[in-house]
């Protein structure tokens, strides 16, 4: 296996790769319709983002034996850790639902210490009131850094569609626009500053862009061959 902390520079590395080359105006058409067509770079990072994920749950259940399983859910809470540290929130976000993900959860045990990594990644990524946690760190983060998308379109979603463009009166509505200014250079002044990192040949081809992977369904098999559910009564 490759070390963790090679791995979360290298997730990095490809992760600011697919976000640099997003444009402003492909956020705002996938906000409005998401379509390859219109927002190619926004949807190429959303699908990456998802592979990662679902890549990182695979690598867990497809391991033989119950300590492999242990060794590899292990090695990506130490990833998910140093991806923190690096202020990559959209690898760490994608990791953090691989292991949460029920499927994976309940063929693992884990230590106190891992309970501990797992809770404050929690607290972090902890959708309740509206993400706070994961506003504050992205606020207080410099760059460079790369933000969990997924809360700038849903923030765009709602200022954009729960919002007319026009008041009673007629008038443009301009703080609906500025809003929208506002939400997008987040997005733009994140992309401005690269990370320093040099490529490694040898982890990018284990990663094997992310794509050998099991769909959703087959977890659930996975999950249930290695730890089968009581059947009731």
């Amino acid at each position: 296996g490759i070390n963790a902390e090679y791995g979360a520079l290298q997730m990095t590395q490809i992760d600011f790769e697919k976000f640099s080359k997003i444009k402003m105006c492909e956020i705002l058409k996938y906000v409005k319709s998401p379509s390859e067509a219109t927002s190619p770079n926004m949807c190429a990072f959303v699908n990456h983002f998802n592979a990662v994920s679902f890549w990182a749950s695979s690598m867990i259940l497809l391991r033989e034996t119950k300590d492999e399983r242990q060794k590899v859910y292990r090695r990506f809470l130490h990833v998910m850790e140093h991806l923190i540290k690096l202020n990559n929130f959209s690898s760490a976000f994608a990791l953090f639902a691989a292991v949460s993900k029920t499927a994976v959860r309940r063929v693992i045990s884990l230590t106190h210490k891992q309970e501990k990594i797992l809770d404050s990644s929690h607290s972090l990524m902890d959708s309740s009131d509206s993400h706070k946690n994961l506003r504050s760190a992205l606020r207080s983060a410099t760059p460079p850094l790369i933000p969990y998308l997924g809360l700038c379109v849903a923030d765009l979603t709602f200022l954009i569609h729960g919002n007319p463009d026009k008041l009673e009166g007629g008038e443009i509505n301009f703080t609906k626009r500025h809003l929208t200014y506002k939400f997008m250079d987040v997005v733009r002044r994140s992309q401005i500053t690269p990370y320093n990192i040099a490529p490694r040949d040898d982890v990018i081809t284990f990663f094997n862009n992310f794509s050998d992977h099991l769909e959703e369904e087959e977890m659930w098999r996975r999950s249930e061959d290695i730890k089968p559910r009581r059947r009731r009564g």
